[in-house]
């Protein structure tokens, strides 16, 4: 018995093979993707009122992309950047907007204006506007 339990204690299992490399995405697919995430970003800005006077003004805008961010991340990588950094403005906008206070780990973010968020904003339009796969 000594025998035969040392040589099963002996033996190793063989590692498993690495994961393999997912194939790079299609045209067609980053072309759904990108279209997909435009539109939702246009409709998005569409559905918020304009001027914006709570949090809440804005807050279904913020839900609504990041979904769509979050559901395409095979979408053109410069136009998920530019949509990326219209949302975390507009994040800070719902922040500015609310009268939250800065307490403990409660932070106001600093630098948000209406001509940043706008600019960025602008930014994403231009290129969903110009996309073309």
């Amino acid at each position: 018995g000594g025998l035969i339990g040392n040589h099963m204690a002996g033996t190793t299992t063989a590692s498993p093979p690495p994961a393999a490399t997912p194939p790079a995405p299609t045209t067609a697919q980053v072309n759904a993707a990108t279209t997909d995430l435009c539109t939702r970003f246009a409709g998005g800005y569409a559905a918020m009122p304009s001027p914006q006077n709570t949090g809440y003004d804005v807050l279904p805008t913020v839900n609504y992309i990041s979904d769509a961010l979050r559901d395409n991340p095979l979408a053109d990588n410069d136009v998920r950047g530019a949509i990326t950094k219209s949302l975390q403005l507009l994040r800070d906008h719902v922040t500015v907007i609310s009268g939250a206070r800065a307490q403990g780990a409660i932070q106001i973010p600093g630098g948000w204006t209406a001509a940043v968020a706008n600019e960025a904003d602008q930014h994403a339009w231009d290129l969903c506007k110009a996309y073309g796969g």
